[in-house]
């Protein structure tokens, strides 16, 4: 009886073993595959990103990952933006016409690309999309991989206010707001921390020419016009 036992598990591991063989030449015999490394992105621009004029876009990066084998030669893939309902605005990306995995010694490699900078407005806007694989773009030369990393969900956001508001004695800005904050770089070409003393009468004479010119009263994030007090 004994004997039958040992002969019938016998048979079941050898069962096993040869399924999970099976399994494992299926997973890695296969043409190159390519994955996003991860399901979210979060990017948070800060004051030091939007003080800048002179470029409206700010660089960014998203990893990809070898599905399989390492590759044997350099192979190319395209990324496209497609639309995410789960927000009410669009981001504006700059992607390269295709990019080059060349790491051939590992499964993750960083790629680069660029954000235009959202508008600054009130009440804590969110920007959203998908940036996903370009599989009919014939310069692409991957294979679909896992469904569930053939994109990637870019959240983009802004963060502008300082630790250092409101910190300095001399300085009169008072309560702060992100429209307030978009006033003095504007004036000043600069972040709060690089601010001198006497840009504050700079800024002030400036919001006041400015409103005597017809413009409409620059409104902070409660409502009501702002003050440089």
């Amino acid at each position: 009886m004994k004997r039958i036992i040992y002969f019938i598990l016998a048979i079941l591991v050898c069962g096993i073993y040869a399924g999970c063989s099976e399994n494992e030449i299926d997973l890695y015999d296969q043409t190159p595959r390519i994955n996003f490394y991860g399901s979210l992105h979060i990017r948070t621009l800060v004051d030091t990103d939007y003080v800048k004029k002179d470029d409206p876009y700010a660089i960014d990066s998203f990893t990809v990952k070898i599905q399989g084998d390492l590759l044997k030669e350099n192979r190319d893939f395209c990324v496209k933006v497609s639309p995410n309902s789960d927000y009410q605005k669009s981001v504006d990306v700059l992607l390269e016409s295709k990019y080059t995995y060349t790491e051939l010694d590992t499964v993750c490699q960083v790629f680069y690309y660029k954000i235009k900078r959202p508008a600054v407005e009130a009440g804590r806007k969110v920007y959203g999309c998908f940036l996903e694989f370009d599989l009919n773009n014939p310069l692409h030369q991957f294979d679909k991989g896992l469904v569930e990393q053939h994109q990637i969900s870019l959240n983009v956001r802004w963060e502008l206010k300082t630790d250092e508001w409101g910190c300095w004695s001399g300085y009169k800005y008072g309560s702060y707001s992100d429209e307030k904050y978009m006033f003095i770089m504007d004036v000043c070409g600069c972040v709060y921390e690089e601010l001198e003393e006497e840009d504050y009468d700079k800024v002030k004479q400036a919001y006041k020419e400015y409103r005597e010119a017809g413009n409409p009263p620059i409104l902070g994030e409660d409502g009501d016009e702002i003050v440089y007090e």
